[in-house]
């Protein structure tokens, strides 16, 4: 009788144990939950943000454009066709989905999309909660399905003003599916919900547009009246009066998640992230069954060792290497699975923050330095206006340049759909002249331009020929300038095949082929490193201040062109030679 009402105390016991331990490893597996949620909504977070700013500044540009200024001030088939025009440009050279132009009325009097078969021009946009902002004299932002496309997208508005008064308003639309379409590739399910609470984005189709909490019926007829898009019935449903858990109905049954917000800084929207509350409690059991497990054979070692404390030291030996192993295992996978879970997030962030960083700090300091002219010549009494005027040019080519250079980028990371042109390389040549007399000054005194006479014309992308040789010139730059040559000559040159002399940049027209050679009298590039110049992140540079993706980007350009970039050891200094396929019509056999 006393031995069974012992076991029962011993069970009684364990069951206890049991329960307490499964408390503490759903508390646990809950909190690491949460903390690696915020840890990469922070991410995202920072991702959004810089989307929906990353384009604040071009309705501020147009807003002052003379071209859109004379469409609303002297509205008449040349000044709309030309205010069409400059829309459509800076659409196609921005990145931007549309760009349209409203009279004080709300009408489109212009759009970038005016030549399509479905244009803006001429529909109203007048009950848009940005139109009536910006009328108003105030910039506005919106995000809401199009009223003509029924794509959804963030409209930025500004208004344009002629002698202090607002004469209409221009508005940039910006996608968001490439940011959802990146978050897809994430473990859970990420949404954005407005300020009404409405799923404007959302990894998960069937959850567009739902509530994430209850709407009063004013908001219902504001969501209505402004039609941003059309409410769909519930789906997220809160569990009781938890107000982290929501309940998910399909025709499959029903998932419960936890959901996890963060507030954004840009718009009065909340990232959230929903997680399978299954999988919480797939994990918590694992690991309370790890520990358990770990518990009990601890237990049954120490009641081993009492029972059995007579064995020979060998067997004792044998228990503790035995313990030993599972400890260095157990701690050998969670490291194992912390390193994964690191590198899986943060990878493909960090080889984008470092590509940008590499490409834009050029252009990034010309910017600064225009900028502090420009603040000093306001201050400055009777400042000279043409040269305020060229200020403004000069930043915005640079703007533009920045913009150029993220799209060089993109030809890195995947193949594009590119609609090649016929273009003059000697245009690019002088383009890119003027490129780096405005981002390295200094250096530029050492760049000498001759053109000579020749048509060198190729089809390709204007953009990313510039870019390609910008970073060979770069590179040229600071191999001679780290030296100590007692003269530094960098010479850009543009000439027929049979008129070739000794520089350090020409252009050869070579049969059916255009070749592009940048030449240094630096102190060129060692065998060792020559095998991995092009590859991603490496570097010839000593001072390595440098990222290494100049002459990867280069050689993906010229790839994309049919060409090939080559790296020849000179006498002096270094050689590369971009080549591109030359325009049929201008080799003449």
């Amino acid at each position: 009788m006393f031995r069974r009402h012992r076991l029962a105390g011993y069970a009684l016991l364990i069951l206890l144990a049991l329960a307490v331990l499964w408390k503490l490893s759903l508390a646990y597996t809950l909190a690491d939950v949460q903390k690696n949620q915020q840890r990469l909504q922070r991410v995202q977070l920072t991702e959004l943000d810089r989307q929906l700013n990353q384009f604040s500044y071009i309705p501020k540009l147009l807003s002052e454009d003379v071209e859109i200024r004379s469409a609303l001030a002297a509205p008449g088939n040349l000044s709309l066709l030309a205010a069409n025009r400059r829309l459509a440009r800076t659409q196609r050279d921005s990145g931007l989905d549309f760009a349209f132009l409203l009279d004080v009325n709300g009408l489109t009097v212009a759009s970038s999309n005016w030549a399509d078969s479905v244009s803006f021009v001429g529909v109203s946009y007048s009950f848009r909660p940005y139109f009536k902002q910006a009328v108003q004299g105030l910039s506005a932002t919106f995000f809401a399905v199009g009223a003509t496309t029924g794509i959804p997208g963030y409209f930025i508005a500004e208004p344009v003003r002629l002698d202090d008064q607002v004469v209409g308003v221009v508005v940039a639309k910006i996608a968001l599916d490439i940011l959802v379409d990146a978050w897809s590739q994430l473990p859970y399910e990420s949404l954005v919900s407005d300020e009404f609470g409405g799923v404007i984005l959302s990894t998960r189709q069937d959850l567009l547009h739902t509530p994430t909490a209850p709407l009063s019926e004013g908001q219902i007829r504001q969501l209505a009246a402004e039609r941003r898009y059309e409410l769909q019935p519930g789906l997220l449903q809160r569990v009781g009066a938890d107000s982290q858990r929501r309940v998910i109905r399909s025709d499959d049954g029903e998932d419960v998640f936890l959901l996890f917000a963060q507030p954004l800084a840009a718009e009065p929207w909340q990232l959230i992230s929903l997680v399978s509350e299954a999988e919480i409690t797939r994990s918590a059991r694992v690991l309370c069954a790890s520990l358990a497990s770990a518990g009990l054979i601890a237990l049954l070692m120490m009641r081993l060792y009492q029972q059995q404390r007579r064995l020979v030291r060998s067997e004792q030996r044998n228990s503790q290497e035995l313990e030993e192993q599972v400890v260095i295992r157990t701690r050998q996978l969670e490291q194992a699975q912390q390193r994964l879970i690191s590198e899986s997030n943060f990878a493909m962030l960090g080889r984008m923050s470092a590509a940008i960083n590499h490409e834009i700090n050029q252009p990034l300091a010309s910017l600064r330095l225009n900028l502090a002219s420009l603040r000093t010549m306001i201050e400055r009494p009777g400042a000279d206006q043409a040269e305020i005027s060229q200020i403004v040019v000069d930043s915005d080519r640079t703007t533009k340049r920045i913009g150029r250079v993220i799209s060089s980028l993109r030809s890195l990371a995947r193949k594009q759909d590119s609609r090649f042109q016929l273009i003059d390389i000697e245009k690019v040549v002088i383009d890119v002249h003027g490129t780096v007399k405005r981002e390295r000054p200094a250096a530029s005194q050492y760049l000498a331009v001759q053109i000579a006479q020749g048509d060198f014309s190729v089809m390709g992308d204007e953009v990313l020929i510039q870019q390609a040789l910008l970073n060979l010139l770069y590179n040229a730059f600071d191999a001679v300038l780290n030296t100590n040559a007692p003269s530094v000559v960098v010479s850009l040159q543009i000439q027929n095949q049979q008129e070739i002399r000794e520089g350090n940049v020409d252009t050869v027209l070579a049969g059916d082929v255009v070749s592009l050679s940048v030449l240094d009298n630096g102190e060129g590039v060692s065998e060792l490193a020559a095998e991995s110049l092009f590859e991603p992140f490496s570097s010839t540079r000593k001072q390595h201040d440098g990222l290494g993706l100049g002459l990867t980007i280069a050689r993906q350009i010229a790839v994309d062109h049919g060409g090939e970039l080559s790296y020849r050891p000179c006498p002096v200094g270094s050689c590369f030679t971009l080549t591109l396929p030359a325009n049929s019509r201008v080799v003449e056999q």
